[in-house]
């Protein structure tokens, strides 16, 4: 069958048989349009990396590409970033705005924010607000910037702005609709065309039913034995994986009966496949009717539905058939209806009508059962009180730990004539608390007796499951306890509720963010020191930028998938891939055996231990790649993997496995064979420097960090000639053509990478994407054809290293006020396997003391390495460093807490004189109204038991060691002057190449304009070190200076007083003189320094949920003399929120029995979404000028020290928590705070009991 697609207002002629029939949107769009700026990296709709935009001629809306199945969108006209707008055409006021306000850094994430918000805009008629803009992001991950930029540049287009907008993009064009190409008028979609069924090559049938009648008809081609799926929005596909079993696929987006709704007397109904976004609409609507106004608390809990995109697709039937199918799944619509008693709507044929309960409905096993609509009654306001809960890892696009819908219809006299209390994510069979509401009937559910009694009962019939990586069923009972309690507290006459009490009847009320920046520049360096646009931002947001995955290939080009062992501690004995090259497309399967030279990914000569590309014996960790399918498509190659069978000799009888640090440690006595001393301290015994008053010891846990990039490892390796030409993700080319070479047995000269930038790095792509780079290549190389590997995120969190995870175990002598006198310090690092990039010799131990004072004899520190039954860990954002400043931060935030003094006084107490910051935090504590804030917060707490108020300060002295030798060349055309910069260093978000172009055009005294960065390469970047240890842009600052200066050197005898930068070129050139440069940076051109921050973080808890928000965060940075003020600022902001992931929601979780990590996806891990950063977000770089400052131009860098304030948040939250520790009548006792710490962590450590629930 052919159709026509439309995308961006140009015909696509498809023969949809020649086509898998689940293809996604995006891959339609990336693979055989080639339209590149639409990225993917989750593949499951929860990063929003694939936004696009589509229209049916009535409406427009944004939709996750990866979801959308190609069959679904024949009808639809399709807008990508490329049809915004580009160089060539003019940009888009969106992609304009996102770019001049820097909204980018990596880019990767930037389309999909462009797109989602021309999406809203359209959806709207270009009518928002700033609220309604800020909600929109959910589904939008940006690992780099920290969101605020972004969102000031979205809320820019809001109808109520108060953002300021520069001046170059001040003016708004109309966001009009494109016109077709073939009519000239507004595009109303494609052509209509008529379809019904196709039938493919394999059997696989798609249906396209236009009315009841014809959707039964197509059920009735479905066999008992086979598999069939109902397609609307395919969003079901972000929790539970589609099978591949599918033979019939049924889109029901063309039955007009599903997509009705009516309001008649007292009901409202609704057609079964309106998406959650009309549904809202209609709602929001129709609350305004009498009866219907608790409507309005449906809409709010709809809102917090995973994200707009998925709302956008996703349908009401859709998400009562996941519940269906997926008891355990904590369906928000599912308890919201059914506390509401809605009806559902079902036929068996296109004349007939049933109408069930939602638990009739669940309990029917009729799969072919149609769900027609919804029938939601009316609940008059003055006899009914209805409300829900969800309460959530972030602020949004998450599932509910529990979510909950309470309807009490209440008597004249208060009394409860029927309850329906409702609870989601207990257990799969767990839905009333029937028990509760027949206890509730006939009494007054606000008298203390009566709270009594309900929170006694239900304290009994709250039963929660333990299924990992859900969290503990004493966290998810009190919780539904707590959620109970707070509805209680928020409908029960203001005459019956204790002031004190009142605050927790209210969920977190988040008001709109805002930020502010404060620098100084130095006009006599501009550009160097000017706030100038990124030089890529531009075509980030408009998606013209390139990463590894948009590199176009020839029509031959294979992808790869890794197979990974799961036995961990047995042996392969045998690999069986016979079933796997059996299935449709699959190429070829390759493992150790296959590999001609050496199976490593790391390479010894650069410091490494060896770690084998495919696992040839002993199983380390689960998932441990043994070797690669290649298929002609990612789909084929990914699902032919699970088809290869390993079989493996049994472990040593002695193997006990223990993935993770927190098992190691669970024995009383650790394994000491899992124990490496790497760090030990020269000092047997401490030495006082004064008689000690007191003793504190405690222990500090941090858990690992997955880095999140939103780029995947990625490579594509192309034969060339006698060798190849390999475009990878890596932030050390040096390191991964070495790698290759010598696995395939050939010369350096004959691999030659390219990278033109990645999206974001953190330390992830260092070694670790060497393993895609060699499977990719070794492919190639066998193959002689191009291959493309892009890994999954599930096969990424895995088989990739994490930040090493740490425990501090440590003693303190000190005076009464605080003096430390003597410390020791026992830290353990979770290395994984094996001792690979580990921080525990460097920025673990160089920063353990941070700005303190100690002795040579009385700071004793002993730094230990790990082995566990894990991925080896890896270099992560500030490595070392947010250990090593934490471990020292808490300790001494515990002192304060033993001593009774104001943590702030013992910090300065400790920090010797004439350290740095002995001047700067006084200064900090005066002009951030410190101490005033501190006393409000003790008010609010003494003043309110279930909301509660902290404020957290953390400091630190950041050592920067430069490292390595780094090599630039800078090219004069003499055709019109303009300068070309090739380096050895890495693209990665980081500003280094905009901060490289300030730099040329300072030195060389030329306009901005005239410089281009073009992609790092192993020719004019040989031998570069690796990217990384925030370094990397000052050592080619350095080298790419020293390039210019000898070009200018050259030019000065041809230059004359009065002529222009290109007539002086063009002299240059008439005199043969070299217009080309290369120098650059080694080790020792520039001395070491040190950077100081400081950092004071105010959040607000709920203690009966653990939810808590940031509400307000000032950073003081010392940047010296910043290069790019803009892109500093930036650094700081993406830096500190993204170790406020790492220590509020970052959770990972592994197996115990198998050692498999079950929190691998989108869908269990929680990164920083825009509505989890600070409210208000202040930061200032200081920037004193200083002749004599260290760094490159008295700049220092600002990539990775700002990550270690980001602890100040577990202080903020410990002061909350010590407060309701007291209201709740426990003994003043230090708590054990570390990363993450969830809700799940403050609600049980609040210290109250259900049964203590009381209104007064």
């Amino acid at each position: 069958m052919t159709t026509k697609f439309t995308i961006n207002g140009l015909p696509y002629t498809v023969n949809l048989t020649n086509l898998p029939p689940d293809i996604t949107l995006n891959t339609f769009i990336r693979e055989h349009a080639q339209l590149t700026a639409t990225k993917f990296m989750c593949q499951e709709g929860g990063c929003g990396a694939c936004v696009c935009v589509v229209r049916d001629g009535k409406r427009s809306w944004a939709v996750n590409s990866c979801l959308t199945l190609l069959n679904t969108c024949a009808n639809l006209e399709i807008v990508t970033a490329e049809g915004l707008g580009n160089q060539r055409t003019g940009y888009n006021p969106i992609q304009k705005r996102l770019a001049k306000m820097n909204g980018t850094q990596c880019g990767f994430c930037s389309p999909g924010f462009v797109m989602n918000m021309y999406g809203l805009l359209e959806q709207n008629d270009g009518k928002v607000s700033m609220t309604e803009v800020e909600n929109s992001f959910g589904g939008n991950i940006c690992r780099c910037t920290g969101y605020r930029p972004i969102l000031d540049a979205m809320k820019s287009f809001a109808v109520d702005s108060n953002i300021q907008v520069p001046k170059e993009c001040a003016d708004i064009e109309d966001l009009k609709p494109r016109n077709c190409p073939k009519t000239g008028l507004a595009c109303s979609g494609t052509c209509d065309q008529s379809r019904s069924t196709l039938v493919y090559d394999d059997g696989t049938q798609w249906h396209w039913p236009k009315n009841l009648a014809d959707l039964f008809e197509a059920l009735d081609k479905v066999k008992d034995s086979e598999e069939f799926m109902m397609v609307a929005g395919n969003t079901a596909h972000g929790v539970y994986r589609r099978s591949s079993q599918i033979k019939h696929f049924i889109d029901v987006n063309g039955v007009e009966e599903l997509h009705q709704h009516s309001f008649e007397g007292q009901q409202l109904k609704l057609g079964a496949n309106l998406s959650l976004t009309q549904t809202m609409a209609i709602i929001r609507t129709t609350s305004k009717q009498p009866g219907f106004e608790y409507l309005e608390v449906l809409w709010n809990h709809i809102d917090l539905i995973a994200n707009v995109p998925v709302r956008n697709s996703g349908t009401l039937a859709g998400n009562i058939s996941i519940k269906k199918q997926h008891p355990e799944f904590p369906s928000d619509i599912f308890i919201s209806f059914e506390a509401l008693d809605v009806k559902i709507l079902t036929a068996k044929k296109a004349t007939e009508e049933q109408q069930l309960t939602m638990s009739e409905y669940l309990s029917l096993n009729d799969r072919k059962l149609v769900l027609k609509g919804f029938i939601l009654p009316a609940y008059p306001k003055d006899t009914y009180t209805y409300d829900s809960y969800k309460i959530m890892p972030r602020a949004q696009n998450a599932h509910a730990y529990v979510n909950a819908a309470f309807l009490l219809e209440l008597e004249t006299d208060s009394k409860v004539k029927s309850a329906r209390i409702c609870f989601g994510g207990i257990r799969p069979d767990f839905v009333h608390a029937s028990a509760v509401e027949k206890l509730l009937v006939g009494q007054n559910p606000y008298e203390n007796n009566s709270v009594e009694q309900t929170f006694n009962k239900l304290g009994e019939v709250i039963e929660p499951d333990e299924v990992l990586p859900d969290a503990s069923p004493a966290y998810r009972s009190k919780l539904a306890c707590g959620l109970l309690y707070k509805f209680l507290l928020k409908h029960a006459p203001s005459a019956d509720i204790s002031e004190k009490f009142r605050s927790g009847g209210q969920i977190l009320e988040r008001p709109l963010s805002s930020g502010l920046q404060l620098f100084q520049t130095q006009k006599k360096s501009y550009p160097v020191t000017q706030a100038v646009e990124k030089v890529e931002g531009m075509i980030q947001c408009s998606g013209e930028a390139t990463y590894m995955n948009d590199v176009l290939t020839t029509s031959n080009a294979v992808h790869c998938a890794f197979v990974g062992a799961t036995k961990v501690g047995a042996s392969i004995d045998q690999i069986d891939a016979s079933e796997a090259l059996k299935q449709p497309g699959v190429i070829a399967f390759y493992s150790a055996k296959d590999i001609p030279g050496t199976n490593t990914f790391v390479e010894p000569s650069f410091g490494f231990a060896a770690e084998e590309i495919f696992c040839s014996g002993l199983v380390r960790h689960s998932e441990q790649p043994a070797g690669v399918v290649v298929a002609l498509t990612a789909d084929q190659a990914n699902r032919a993997a699970k088809l290869v069978k390993i079989s493996y000799s049994n472990p040593n009888p002695e193997f006990k496995l223990l993935p993770s640090l927190t098992d190691v440690f669970a024995s009383p006595t650790p394994d000491p064979s899992r124990i490496v001393a790497v760090s030990e301290s020269k000092i047997k015994k401490i030495k006082f420097s004064d008689q000690p008053d007191k003793e504190v010891r405690g222990i500090f846990e941090m858990g690992l960090q997955y880095h999140f990039t939103m780029e995947p490892h990625t490579t594509v390796a192309i034969p060339f000639e006698d060798g190849l030409k390999v475009f990878s993700a890596t932030q050390w080319m040096d390191l991964t053509q070495s790698v290759i070479a010598h696995m395939i047995q050939v010369k350096a000269k004959d691999v030659q990478l390219q990278v033109r930038r990645l999206g974001g790095g953190y330390g992830s792509k260092i070694s670790r994407g060497n393993q895609v780079a060699c499977a990719t290549s070794l492919a190639a190389y066998k193959l002689n054809r191009p291959v493309r590997f892009v890994q999954t995120i599930e096969s990424m969190m895995d088989c990739n290293g994490k930040r090493w995870a740490c425990r501090s175990d440590y003693q303190c002598h000190v005076k009464s006020n605080g003096k430390i006198v003597g410390m020791s310090n026992d830290f353990y690092e979770d290395a994984g396997w094996n001792l690979n990039e580990s921080p525990i010799d460097g920025h673990s131990t160089f920063t353990a003391a941070n700005c303190y004072e100690f002795s040579g004899e009385n700071f004793k520190i002993n730094g230990n390495a790990v082995l566990t039954d894990a991925p080896s860990s890896t270099w992560c954002r500030a490595p070392g460093s947010v250990e090593g400043i934490a471990m020292m931060e808490n300790i001494i935030e515990h002192i304060a807490f033993e001593v009774q003094k104001d943590p702030a006084e013992v910090r300065l107490l400790n920090i010797p004189a004439g350290n740095k910051m002995t001047e700067l935090l006084p200064q900090f504590l005066q002009s951030r109204d410190y101490y005033k804030r501190k006393q409000q917060i003790e008010t609010h707490n003494s003043n309110n038991r279930w909301t509660k108020r902290g404020l957290g300060l953390a400091v630190m002295d950041y050592p920067i060691f430069y490292f390595g030798q780094y090599p630039a060349t800078v090219a004069i055309y003499h055709v019109d002057g303009t300068v070309v910069v090739t380096h050895g260093g890495i693209e990665m978000g980081q500003g280094m190449n905009t901060k490289v172009a300030q730099v040329a055009a300072f030195t060389l005294g030329i306009d901005l304009s005239f410089i281009k960065v073009e992609s790092s390469d192993t020719i004019n970047g040989a031998n570069s070190m690796v990217t990384g240890g925030a370094v990397g842009s000052e050592s080619l600052c350095f080298a790419v200076r020293k390039a210019c200066e000898t070009l200018n050197d050259r030019l000065k005898p041809v230059k004359k007083n009065d002529a222009s930068w290109v007539e002086t070129v063009e002299a240059a050139y008439a005199k043969s003189i070299n217009l080309i440069a290369s120098d650059h940076y080694k080790e020792g051109d520039m001395q070491n320094y040190h950077v100081y921050g400081l950092a004071l973080t105010e959040i607000e808890l709920d203690v009966l949920t653990g939810n808590n928000q940031i509400t307000r965060v000032d950073i003081l940075e010392d940047a010296g003399e910043s290069l790019s003020p803009y892109i500093d600022v930036g650094q700081v902001e993406g830096a500190f929120v993204m170790l406020l992931g790492y220590w509020l929601s970052e959770q990972l979780v592994y197996d115990r029995e198998t050692g498999r990590l079950l929190t691998n996806r989108t869908w269990n891990y929680k990164p920083p979404g825009a509505k989890d950063i600070p409210i208000d977000f202040r930061i200032e770089l200081i920037q004193k000028p200083n002749p004599n400052g260290a760094g490159f131009m008295r700049s220092k860098a600002t990539g990775e020290p700002p990550s270690c304030l980001a602890v100040s948040v577990v202080f903020a939250l410990q002061q909350a928590l010590q407060s309701a520790r007291q209201d709740a009548g426990l003994p003043r006792k230090w708590v054990r705070l570390g990363a993450p710490t969830t809700p799940e962590t403050l609600v049980l450590n609040a210290g109250h009991e259900v049964t203590s629930f009381r209104l007064k």
